[in-house]
């Protein structure tokens, strides 16, 4: 893989286009409401908090995990696991060095009540406070290898989980011979178990929306507003008068009138079986239109399945019409389903599943030739029009000859009977009656059809990997991107004082969470910083997560005193026919401010701070919230360059689910590595060159 480094970009450019609009980041987004792994308030009982602290701890969301920790440890629930557990969540993912002194006080809190206790969770603790221990008084003689060697011997008696457990959490704690043997230890696991449990056929099925139970598709009974009624029955009433008045000015004349009423009326018949065929959307059973908001959502989520089908059975084959032929199908099924499916409580894609089949069975007669080809009932109404017209203007005709005065009367009512009654909408209403109960046997047929479709869906998505598992895994692909390019890079893990990955979604990636969890995207970018007594290394590259390949990588590398600032930054975004464009601030709404405050190293090379004309946007934390609003870490270098890494969230759909954004936002920075980042990054724009001499006495801090 080749050296690249990035160029400068334009100072009129803006990183909050990150995601290329053809992508699906940014305002689409799969959201499991069912999911409630990481639901747990301050009522609910302390095995439940407890429970859903462990499953955060599992996801590798530390911060979370401490909070609900706190709480049951405080009324003494299983007060030697808690303890444990909360001893990890407070050292998950830090060095020794990041820990401030609530942190010490914390940590010293813990091994107390776990020390209380007398159980296995002892044991595990005590191998976690013999490894501080260790490290605070490291020491290269024969008596410093003795303990080493004996906290890994009391390492290897725990159970697996534990050691799993400890390997993962501690993983930026073990240092020198520590490191060296453990890392050869979780690098074997990590081979054989990174791209295991069938990952790339299950992980796909984690963005799939959650299907929603059908429902049945018969319309309300046809009804009309007492106005249209009155103006429709008047209709009616003219029509049958002028019938039967030029009837019986007919017979009087001894013509065929009773042939031709008989023709009529079979004429008349046809027409309003065959109407709904030949003017689908007129005689749609759904007249009423949905409310706007449901109805773009339903006809967006039509369109995008429609093109879907097209995309993956198109096989090459020609596509062109495509959109033009199905127009009254989707428009016909957008009104059926936004009536049917339009509660708030219908997961975005939740019918997917039932629109597809509609898909493919449009897609089968496009490409059977069928689906532009007239049906043969809509041509039949067509002759029955057609020869309904003949025999009117036959009659009428006769009518002027041997009655020109009177013909007037009876020709005038017909008139306007027909020109009234369609536009009282009572031609609909008569129709809809007539195929009331077809509709009814249909609708049954329907839903036994999609009650089929519902419970092989959910069998097909039985095995959909839990969120804990895609953390891990993801866990997995950090560790495995790591020492791939130590391996490069010719480096051990002793080389490096401090690293840091970040993850970001890739332009066009497929996005899933569920209930309070963060964001999981279908391909990332994903960054790594390696802090090494010389310099920075960074590495930039695109994992596919399914199958957890490895593309494209990026490499730079940068002294200390090259460094300007580190900053997070959020930006609000704005969607326009899926196109992107930043809010200006007068129309961001206010937001709360976030738990971790934005912040910014001012450049300290020239003195220039970064500010607008820098390109970089104000700090918009604890001034605004917009629908989508775009989170950027960025690294900034004294030669102008810049580096940024996208973080983002749908704050709309979030607010909606009842999930507060603000705990969103502190989410997807901690998920995505960029707090401890910009931990480690702040400090080097800071210090400089001075960075690796403090870093080493931060480090010889005492915790115990």
């Amino acid at each position: 893989m080749k050296d690249q480094k990035p160029a400068p970009k334009d100072e009129k450019d803006s990183d909050a286009t990150f995601s290329n609009a053809d992508g699906t980041v940014g305002a689409q987004g799969v959201f499991n409401d069912e999911v409630t792994i990481y639901v747990a308030g301050p009522d609910d009982p302390p095995e439940q908090r407890l429970r859903v602290a462990k499953n955060y701890l599992a996801a590798l969301l530390p911060s979370q995990a401490q909070e609900l920790l706190t709480s049951v440890i405080a009324e003494r629930y299983c007060q030697g696991e808690a303890a444990y557990y909360w001893m990890l969540a407070i050292l998950s993912g830090k060095a020794l060095a990041d820990l401030d002194e609530e942190g010490r006080y914390r940590f010293r809190s813990a091994w107390k009540q776990v020390e209380q206790s007398d159980d296995h969770w002892l044991a595990a603790a005590k191998v976690i406070k013999d490894l501080i221990v260790l490290l605070q008084d490291p020491q290269g003689d024969a008596a410093g290898t003795a303990r080493m060697d004996q906290v890994l011997a009391s390492f290897e008696d725990l159970p697996e989980e534990r050691r799993e457990e400890i390997r993962r959490h501690l993983d930026t704690l073990f240092t020198t011979g520590l490191r060296r043997q453990l890392e050869h230890i979780r690098a074997e696991r990590i081979r054989g178990q990174r791209l295991g449990n069938e990952r790339k056929r299950r992980v796909p099925k984690f963005f799939e929306p959650v299907p929603y139970p059908p429902q049945s598709t018969l319309s309300p009974r046809p009804t009309l507003h007492p106005a249209q009624a009155v103006v429709a029955s008047v209709a009616i009433l003219m029509g049958a008068t002028g019938a039967l008045w030029g009837e019986s000015l007919s017979l009087r004349h001894g013509g065929t009138g009773p042939v031709l009423t008989v023709s009529a009326l079979v004429c008349a018949a046809l027409l309003g079986w065959l109407a709904p065929v030949r003017f689908p959307i007129r005689f749609s059973p759904w007249q009423e239109d949905p409310a706007t908001k449901t109805s773009d959502k339903m006809r967006a989520a039509v369109k995008r399945v429609f093109e879907r089908v097209r995309r993956n059975a198109s096989d090459g084959e020609s596509t062109e019409g495509w959109s033009a032929a199905t127009r009254a199908v989707q428009t016909v099924l957008t009104r059926e389903y936004a009536s049917v499916y339009g509660s708030p409580k219908v997961p975005p894609g939740g019918v997917d599943y039932l629109i597809k089949r509609h898909a493919q069975n449009a897609w089968k007669r496009f490409r059977d030739g069928k689906l532009n080809t007239r049906p043969r009932e809509a041509t039949w109404f067509d002759c029955a029009a057609v020869a309904l017209a003949v025999i009117a203007l036959g009659t009428v005709i006769r009518l002027l000859l041997v009655e020109p005065t009177l013909a007037a009367g009876p020709i005038g009512l017909t008139f306007c009977a027909g020109l009234i009654l369609p536009a009282s909408h009572g031609d609909v209403f008569l129709i809809r009656l007539l195929h009331r109960s077809r509709e009814r046997v249909m609708a049954a047929q329907r839903l036994l059809v999609e009650k089929e479709l519902y419970v092989k869906r959910l069998e097909e998505l039985a095995d959909r990997p839990d969120d804990t598992e895609m953390a891990r895994w993801l866990d997995d692909d950090k560790h495995y991107f790591r020492t791939l390019v130590l391996k490069q890079y010719g480096m051990d893990s002793e080389d490096v004082i401090a690293d840091a990955v970040l993850t970001e979604p890739a332009p066009g990636a497929r996005r899933s969470r569920v209930r309070r969890g963060p964001w999981r995207y279908s391909s990332y970018r994903m960054w790594i910083y390696l802090l090494t007594n010389s310099g920075v290394r960074q590495i930039a590259v695109h994992l596919d997560f399914a199958s957890g390949t490895l593309s494209n990588q990026e490499r730079t590398a940068f002294r200390y005193d090259s460094v300007a600032s580190a900053s997070i930054i959020e930006i609000g975004i704005c969607f326009d026919e899926d196109r992107r464009a930043v809010l200006p601030p007068s129309q961001r709404k206010r937001r709360p401010p976030a738990s971790i405050p934005d912040t910014e190293v001012k450049e300290k090379s020239d003195g220039k701070p970064d500010t607008e004309e820098n390109e970089t946007p104000k700090s918009t934390s604890n001034t605004n919230v917009a629908p989508v609003m775009l989170q950027l870490f960025r690294l900034m270098l004294v030669n102008r360059e810049r580096f940024t890494v996208t973080v983002e969230q749908l704050a709309e759909v979030d607010e909606t689910v009842g999930d507060d954004v603000t705990y969103l936002r502190r989410l997807a920075l901690d998920d995505s590595g960029v707090s401890s980042a910009l931990r480690i990054l702040e400090q080097v724009a800071a210090e400089g060159s001075d960075w690796v001499r403090h870093a080493q006495m931060r480090a010889q801090q005492i915790i115990l």
